[in-house]
Formats: C-alpha cells, sequence, structure tokens
C-alpha cells in the first residue's frame, strides 16, 4: 500500500514568481490586505492539521505544485520560502524535520504556463482559445505529476501532495495509491481512525 496526503491549495502572490507584482496589481489595496490574510489562516491550517496526524517525517516526501524535477528543488524552496511564501516555509519547516523534497513537475511545462499566465496578465482578460490552452496545459501537467508519484512513491511509503485546487489528479493516480484528504470533507470519528490506521500501517511496515 501507498499513501498520499492531498491537500488541494490557495495560492500567494509569493508563490508566483515573477508574476507575483502583477498578480497583486489586479487586486486594491483591501483586497490584498484580507487576501494575504486569508492565505496565512489557510496555511496555519494546513500545519495543525499535518501535526495532527503524527507523521513519521523522516519517512516521508513532498510534492509540490510548481516545484519542477531539476535537482536544485532544495535551493528553489529556500529561495521561495525566503521571498515570504507560506507554502514553501512549510515546505522547508518538514523538510528541516527530515522529509524528503520530490521534484514534482516538469519544467518544460511549467515554462510554457509562465509565458502563458504572462501573456493573460498583460491582456486582463482571457478568451476561449487562451483558456483551452490553459487547460490543455493543465491536464498535461496533472498526467505528469501523476506519472512523477507513482513511479517515485514505493511500496509502504507515505507523502504529501500540496496542489492548487484547479487541477484534477486524483482521477489520474493508480488504484493502489489511497488517498486521503483532511480537508477535503468534514472528518467523522471512523473516518478519522481508518486515517490514522492506515498511516499508523505504512510507518510500522516502513
Amino acid at each position: 500500500m501507498r499513501a498520499l496526503i492531498y491537500f488541494p491549495i490557495i495560492h500567494s502572490s509569493k508563490d508566483l514568481g515573477s508574476l507575483s507584482k502583477a498578480a497583486s496589481d489586479l487586486r486594491t489595496e483591501e483586497q490584498e490586505r484580507l487576501y494575504i490574510d486569508a492565505i496565512e489562516h489557510f496555511w496555519r491550517m494546513i500545519a495543525t492539521t499535518i501535526d495532527s496526524l503524527g507523521l513519521d517525517f523522516t519517512n516521508l516526501k513532498l510534492y509540490q505544485d510548481g516545484l519542477p524535477v531539476c535537482g536544485k528543488e532544495q535551493e528553489i524552496v529556500a529561495e521561495v520560502a525566503n521571498s515570504g511564501s507560506e507554502n514553501y516555509k512549510l515546505l522547508q519547516a518538514l523538510h528541516h524535520k527530515g522529509a524528503v523534497l520530490m521534484g514534482t513537475e516538469s519544467a518544460e511545462l511549467l515554462v510554457q504556463e509562465h509565458s502563458l499566465m504572462t501573456q493573460l496578465l498583460k491582456l486582463g482578460e482571457s478568451t476561449d482559445s487562451t483558456l483551452e490552452i490553459a487547460q490543455n496545459l493543465l491536464d498535461q501537467r496533472d498526467d505528469f505529476i501523476a506519472k512523477r508519484i507513482d513511479k517515485s512513491l514505493q511500496d509502504n511509503e507515505i507523502a504529501i501532495l500540496f496542489l492548487g485546487l484547479m487541477h484534477n489528479i486524483i482521477a489520474k493516480l493508480p488504484k493502489d495509491i489511497v488517498v486521503v484528504q483532511p480537508l477535503g470533507k468534514p472528518v467523522g470519528l471512523e473516518e478519522a481512525s481508518s486515517i490514522h490506521f492506515q498511516i499508523n500501517n505504512l510507518q510500522v511496515l516502513h
């Protein structure tokens, strides 16, 4: 059995690199303040949720939206964390506890999407054509991510995946990967017990 703890995430402007200012400029000063507050609250909730799972971080893999397979994953995470990204600060904290940072995405597809997003932000609007291109790129990214997880997540291993809300990854993952979504829906006592049982089983087997 393989387990993937999946957090659909909200991106902050800090996660967007060179697109950060253009994205922020689309919001008023008040909207930007509320957005930043919401992002900080969201990531505190995710960090608290991860702490509550009682994971063995030394046997945990981390897959991240936008992090390319490139051999420089640690440097990228450190740079974006230093820019103020709550997402990447959490990644860095988990890595310091022993979790392994995994290159997750195709660098080529990320470059293509960055170019498209730059174009859309300059135009200030989208067309049917650009929306179709964007969706096709997203589908290709999801295909790559699913294959990457399948090839690198071994039997009896646990991983966390941080992935934007617009992705559709679950349907593309192999059926033998148990997907746990702590924030996906309200968790009852029976489901919570089942989640802890699955995770604890994997950690013992490892």
